[in-house]
């Protein structure tokens, strides 16, 4: 069965707007820890340097990068397509600004693959755990270029989620009966149909090698590649279990200039 871009971008939404019920409790996902808030820190310091710059991030999900980024004195817009998860970014940011501290962040809907802006809108371009999840990630990566001003920078966060390994597919498996166990918590809920799957390119995730080509393919210069196995570690140790046997990938930034 071959699906329609309508019933593509509808699925995508749909299993978003499921996701976004639990998406901050997974770890991985949701930040949850001081020593993780700094790794990402410094590792935006380093891949989009500069202060007060007016940041694009694309597929926000509940805003955890976006707001991140927010407190680091930059002024965000966060985009998604599914409305769910917009609403839990929303409220965070107001929960944040009720509290005292200042968040320049605005979020609203919006296709990762076509962002709805003016060419050279944006300082900087992020997105985190999105390309994989794309049907046509090099018309994303070309349009997060067509976005930026001319300088810019694009940086992607991703991850190899599955290679197809023994040990991988019996860690998943592993991990998903003991988080249904101790949380009643069916997680093979939040995949994608097989329909789905079979129409994205990466459904398993994207290599780093795999994004810098699209980045060259696009025009990006300067392209460099930062392995993020410390930030793995640093989320493990903060884990239960049930979420560490399975959290075991080939995880990185790659980033590069327009």
């Amino acid at each position: 069965m071959t699906l329609s871009e309508d019933q593509i971008k509808g699925d995508i939404a749909k299993r978003w707007d499921y996701s976004s019920q639990r998406y901050d409790d997974y770890h991985g996902h949701g930040i949850k820890s001081d020593e993780e808030v700094a790794f990402w820190r410094a590792l935006f310091g380093q891949i989009i340097p500069g202060e007060r710059l007016n940041v694009l991030d694309v597929g926000c999900g509940t805003g955890e990068i976006s707001l991140l980024l927010a407190g680091m004195g930059h002024r965000v817009v966060g985009i998604d397509l599914s409305k769910k998860m917009l609403d839990r970014a929303a409220s965070k940011a107001k929960a944040m600004a009720q509290a005292g501290h200042e968040v320049d962040a605005k979020f609203m809907i919006g296709d990762a693959e076509s962002p709805p802006f003016e060419n050279g809108s944006f300082d900087a371009i992020v997105t985190r755990h999105v390309l994989w999840t794309l049907p046509n990630p090099q018309n994303a990566v070309t349009s997060w270029m067509r976005t930026l001003k001319e300088g810019g920078t694009l940086g992607v966060i991703d991850g190899l989620w599955n290679d197809g390994s023994l040990e991988t597919r019996l860690r998943r498996k592993v991990g998903e009966l003991l988080i249904l166990i101790f949380e009643r918590n069916d997680i093979s809920r939040d995949s994608y149909s097989p329909e789905m799957n079979a129409t994205l390119p990466h459904s398993k995730g994207v290599s780093a090698v795999k994004v810098r080509e699209y980045m060259e393919k696009a025009g990006l210069r300067d392209i460099g590649t930062e392995n993020l196995a410390d930030l793995i570690e640093i989320q493990r140790r903060h884990m239960p279990f049930r979420y560490k046997i399975s959290y075991k990938c080939d995880y990185y930034a790659v980033y590069g200039t327009k």
